[in-house]
């Protein structure tokens, strides 16, 4: 079964949300594949103050979340996923691996 992990991204400002939404997030489709990384979407919240995004990724059974997001954050292909955003402009990112309630599809 499948790790998945729902990351939070609270960005500086709503023109960082939009560029990372719109541009970042799927160039990173291109390249999680190679890292074993499944991308399952990337959500905004209806009436949210302060802008975030949701991004719920998946890996393979077995690999520690944390080590592979730091491998690719370390990458080549991450730093040219990144072109052009200011990755000054994330201000955290909140990791929360879900284990899958009894009676879930993904159990």
């Amino acid at each position: 079964m499948r790790t998945f992990e729902l990351r939070v991204y609270t960005m500086r400002t709503k023109e960082a949300l939009d560029f990372y939404v719109g541009t970042v997030f799927p160039r990173h489709l291109h390249n999680f594949p190679s890292f074993g990384v499944e991308a399952h979407g990337v959500w905004t919240a209806k009436a949210d103050v302060t802008p975030r995004a949701f991004v719920l990724v998946s890996y393979a059974e077995g690999d520690d979340p944390g080590e592979v997001a730091q491998r690719y954050i370390q990458s080549p292909e991450a730093a040219n996923d990144a072109r052009g955003f200011d990755v000054a402009d994330i201000l955290g990112v909140e990791s929360t691996v879900l284990m899958p309630a009894a009676g879930s599809p993904f159990g």
